[in-house]
């Protein structure tokens, strides 16, 4: 929870004020979506839980159901893009 508050404040005001962080920033914002890149990941460990109490451990069933839904925009906006920005 404390990422997407960091992220819904943090890139807002580094976007709209085109804020020079430096390299603590960078590496900062690089951990930051390498966390939520980890976070994809144990998504697709992660049981699903179904209205009855029952839950599916089938990783096939986990990953059908995260990547009909969330996964792409996950994903995107994941990408680390103060990489891309860097080259």
């Amino acid at each position: 929870m404390f990422l997407l508050v960091y992220t819904a404040i943090y890139v807002p005001l580094k976007v709209c004020f085109d804020l020079e962080t430096g390299d603590t920033g960078f590496y900062i914002d690089c951990f930051v979506d390498f966390l939520f890149l980890t976070d994809i990941v144990l998504t697709f460990i992660t049981a699903l839980e179904y209205d009855s109490g029952v839950f599916n451990v089938s990783r096939s069933a986990i990953a059908k159901e995260y990547l009909s839904g969330w996964f792409f925009i996950d994903f995107l906006t994941s990408i680390p893009f103060q990489i891309v920005e860097k080259l």
